[in-house]
């Protein structure tokens, strides 16, 4: 090669103390951050999208509650984090370029790689010894070729390098003949670009023929160019799509759109109830992201205290993701849905943005609620399909559930692996009783519970189902699609995910002087 690229994994912060510099020389793991953690001791590591974390592979492995000590790429630092806020990546993201070192002349600084023209070294590929004494030759004549003292020069030579490389290319008798045929411009596609090679590239003049032109034309057949994805925001869109796009099958393949509820309530305010209902139980908004009426509910307000709403950033969540998927053009033919308000919400949102509300009804299904050991109290108190159709949303009331709410309540104390059958076996039965494509709109643990053991997986133990939840956010989406064989497989989803930061609570006094 024409140069070397000095690459470390060193910090671009702050040096690392001896301490990390100690654990770095030992098993080192790098991982990806992909969740924001900022920390609430002194000893917490804080995390950044877009930052990468060397960890000791052996502290991750003995650690007991999830936590490791790391050290943070950007800033050099060191503390505890949560390791599943995290993934692991390739060593060499993490590594820094710190300078190129030239080791010889190379053609022209203007060359990216040796691929791009075939040579290495700054010189041509050959493999027979013909060839190679013919370039020993031609280095030595034209010594310019190497030199290029000047980006003017490097762009000169280049040129005579090309010319001098692919001139004899046209002195091959077979592709000379090819090259002299007048039927040349039939054997290619007429609008496939040409390069010319002429005998002096640098000062073409106008008395060549037309002759001498078509023998020193080289068809070169143009790379096959994909179409951008439908969802994708940053590829140029035009009806023009339609007509590049590969064909499609008939029958497309069944698809099951496993979607995570929006953000809630008493997740982003904690304790709500007690400062948003008056002494008679009528609801009060206290903040732009809360919503502005509640429906009236038998049980209100003690009711919402295990059956949040959504917020209204939620709400806009859900509804991104339902017009992403009908950007996509995603077909869906029947809607399920968890029993909890904050999933009729998502989903009553997510049609809003498919542009298929009125079109199809909400299908509520208690067996899709998620795992029941974390309601040791009992089933919550679900707003009943007459509450909810007073309140405007599209119950299907004819729907028939595969397992209605009160066989919940003798699931109370049921293990990880019946969670996971209970959505399993629910889906199963969905998919046997219709045709077409499923939306799911349910819990973050819904989106393994009903795709892991479906595409062949085992149920999880409660370790790792508490770790895994922590990477679903909310109105995350999983598609899962059957093959031709039948077999179930996880798919990259049509539409694009939805991310966003935390936005904490102003407090205008805050800027009053004291």
């Amino acid at each position: 090669m024409s140069s070397w690229m000095l690459l470390s994994p060193a910090s671009l912060g702050a040096a690392p103390s001896p301490r990390a510099l100690a654990a770095f020389h030992a098993a080192v793991d790098v991982q990806k951050v992909v969740y924001p953690h900022n920390p609430h001791e002194t000893d917490e590591l804080e995390l950044r999208i877009g930052d990468y974390i060397y960890l000791n592979s052996e502290g991750v492995d003995s650690s007991s509650d999830g936590w490791a000590e790391g050290i943070s790429w950007l800033t050099g630092s060191t503390g505890h984090l949560p390791v599943n806020y995290t993934e692991r990546t390739a060593e060499s993201d993490a590594w820094t370029l710190h300078r190129v070192v030239q080791l010889s002349k190379s053609v022209a600084s203007s060359l990216n790689s040796a691929e791009d023209l075939d040579i290495v070294d700054g010189r041509s590929i050959s493999t027979e010894p013909e060839e190679r004494q013919r370039e020993l030759q031609q280095s030595t004549q034209h010594p310019e070729i190497i030199e290029g003292s000047s980006f003017e020069e490097s762009e000169q030579s280049v040129e005579k390098y090309l010319r001098q490389t692919l001139q004899p290319c046209l002195e091959l008798p077979s592709l000379q003949l090819q090259l002299n045929s007048h039927n040349l411009s039939h054997q290619h596609n007429p609008h496939t670009p040409t390069i010319e090679i002429t005998t002096n590239m640098s000062s073409l003049s106008t008395s060549h023929s037309a002759a001498s032109k078509n023998v020193d034309e080289i068809m070169v057949e143009p790379p096959v160019m994909q179409p951008p994805r439908p969802d994708d925001t940053l590829s140029v869109h035009s009806a023009e799509q339609e007509h590049v796009s590969q064909p499609t099958s008939s029958t497309p393949n069944r698809k099951v759109y496993i979607m995570r509820h929006g953000e809630r309530v008493d997740f982003t305010f904690g304790t709500w109830i007690p400062y948003c209902f008056d002494e008679f139980g009528n609801y009060m908004r206290k903040d732009l992201n809360m919503p502005k009426v509640l429906p009236q509910r038998k049980h209100s307000p003690e009711g919402w205290q295990n059956d949040s709403p959504l917020t209204n950033v939620g709400l806009y969540q859900a509804r991104l993701t339902g017009e992403a998927l009908h950007e996509a053009q995603v077909q869906i033919d029947h809607v399920y849905c968890s029993p909890s308000y904050r999933c009729v919400q998502t989903c009553t949102s997510a049609l809003e943005g498919l542009q298929l509300n009125g079109k199809h009804k909400i299908k509520l299904e208690p067996g899709l609620f998620e795992w029941m050991a974390w309601y040791p109290n009992g089933v919550p108190d679900f707003l009943t399909s007459s509450e909810l159709t007073e309140a405007k949303y599209d119950i299907d009331l004819s729907y028939t559930p595969v397992q209605q709410t009160s066989e919940l309540t003798a699931q109370l104390k049921e293990s990880t692996e019946q969670f996971y059958t209970r959505n399993h076996e629910v889906l199963l039965q969905l998919l046997e009783r219709t045709t077409g494509n499923l939306l799911i709109v349910a819990h973050a643990t819904t989106l393994d519970t009903c795709s892991r053991q479906l595409t062949g997986g085992v149920a999880r133990n409660t370790n790792e189902l508490r770790q895994v939840i922590h990477k679903i956010p909310y109105c995350s989406l999983v598609t899962v699609e059957q093959q031709l064989d039948g077999v179930w497989k996880l798919v990259e989803p049509e539409c694009l995910p939805v991310t966003h930061s935390k936005n904490p609570r102003f407090e205008w006094n805050a800027l009053s002087t004291t």
